[in-house]
């Protein structure tokens, strides 16, 4: 690939000093050519100054580490593209909570985990009735599981309002979203809030981050006027992922109705179900009044599927076709997984227990926080995100040796710990520990 820059020096009249820099598409090596005498000769002319070379010098390798970061991504999505086994290292590393239970191996003494609260899962589950349902699937293991697929395809249409053909099966939505990856990566860019769930993986998708607003929310007019043609797809997760945050539900649509007609909007919705109006707050009316948008759903947390592995997609068919050859399309999923997924989605009441006992944990660890001094990101999911006075590898470490697992992050020139939201006794666990470690 070549990329030609051309730098304007002095006044309207001089001319532009032009650099071409070639990259290699199977290597992250960069050759930068210029003319070194002419730049010499070209910098004395113009007698530019000390604070300007600086200024250029630093774009230009900000320049170079970019180009060689997009080219880096955009040879690892064609890896995927062709290799099963890189979309599986795709797919781990898109789904960092799957590895966080290696952390607690080589603890030496051994720790006995007091707190699981780094993966977000529902610790109330599975319900009763899933149980049941998934016990007695066990007996019809022995036969393929079309009809069990198709039952289930039919639920979760009816439950959304959309056709049956607008919907796509995958083992967790983390397959969908390594399908996807895969799929608008090949195309161009995936541009995305920084941070959110995928902005950690610049190395292997190529991506385009804004940061988010002052009040840590997806700055939805930034990433409009970046748009030109050089992305394939819009990435948003509502609620967000680390932060918690959710946008209000006519900010979207208007977003997307501004957009996704040139480039479409994938809605990674795996925390929705936590949302104050989840039928309201979702994007499902987007795509039933044609707008290219993808939405991805995950039955790991409010349904507490995370070891079941089932997850949906929602479009219209022709954008499911495009990430339908890089995913099993449901056909990974087992019968009884089938089976559990359809009591559990008709399973009312255990949905709003989990709903009622998270929102009790919520409270009661904001009261902590606030008692604690310390402030806190108001989120609509199963996990707490807040500022830390202390380095977080160093706070997750601590707490790993006290039996308690949590996430970190390291942005907006802060150091974070994200809590998901356990039972009473976890959550307690982790206020004691945090308590001894941070005062």
């Amino acid at each position: 690939m070549r990329f030609c820059f051309k730098v304007k020096q002095g006044n309207n009249d001089s001319p532009a000093l032009k650099i071409i820099v070639t990259a290699s598409t199977n290597s992250t090596a960069l050759c930068l050519s210029i003319n070194r005498l002419s730049l010499l000769k070209s910098l004395q002319k113009q007698r530019l100054t000390m604070s300007f070379n600086i200024n250029r010098r630093d774009w230009l390798k900000k320049s170079l580490i970019a180009t060689a970061g997009l080219s880096a991504a955009s040879t690892y999505i064609q890896r995927a593209q062709a290799n099963p086994t890189v979309r599986r290292e795709l797919q781990m590393s898109l789904s960092p909570d799957f590895q966080l239970e290696n952390s607690f191996v080589g603890i030496n003494p051994p720790v006995v985990m007091k707190a699981r609260l780094g993966a977000n899962e529902n610790p109330w589950g599975p319900s009763a009735k899933t149980k049941e349902a998934l016990i007695e699937a066990v007996g019809v293991s022995n036969r393929y599981g079309m009809q069990s697929r198709a039952a289930l395809v039919k639920l979760i249409a009816e439950k959304e309002g959309v056709p049956e053909n607008y919907i796509l099966l995958g083992a967790g939505s983390s397959e969908l979203l390594t399908a996807s990856m895969v799929a608008y990566g090949l195309k161009g860019k995936i541009i995305c809030g920084d941070p959110c769930y995928i902005s950690g993986n610049e190395e292997k998708i190529p991506m385009e981050k804004v940061p988010l607003t002052k009040d840590y929310q997806y700055d939805l007019d930034a990433i409009a006027g970046r748009l030109n043609g050089s992305q394939s797809l819009v990435y948003i997760t509502n609620p967000n992922n680390p932060t918690g945050a959710i946008l209000p539900a006519d900010q979207l649509t208007a977003f997307i109705n501004k957009v996704s007609d040139k480039t479409p909007v994938l809605v990674d919705e795996a925390y929705i179900d936590y949302a104050k109006n989840p039928k309201t707050d979702c994007m499902v009316a987007s795509i039933n009044a044609g707008k290219n948008v993808l939405i991805l759903r995950t039955m790991s947390k409010l349904y507490a599927f995370a070891g079941l592995r089932v997850g949906y997609a929602i479009a219209k068919p022709e954008i499911l076709k495009t990430i339908a050859p890089y995913c099993s399309g449901g056909f990974d999923i087992s019968v009884p997984s089938f089976a559990a997924a359809v009591a559990a989605l008709k399973d009312t009441d255990f949905q709003h227990l989990t709903l009622t006992n998270t929102a009790e944990s919520k409270k009661y660890l904001y009261d902590f926080l606030t008692k604690a001094g310390y402030s806190y990101i108001p989120s609509s999911a199963n996990f707490v995100l807040f500022p830390i006075k202390m380095k977080g590898q160093d706070l997750m470490s601590k707490l790993m040796a006290e039996g308690v697992m949590v996430r970190r992050w390291e942005f907006d020139r802060q150091h974070w710990c994200r809590v998901s939201i356990g039972t009473m006794d976890e959550m307690k666990a982790f206020t004691d520990a945090f308590s001894k470690i941070a005062s």
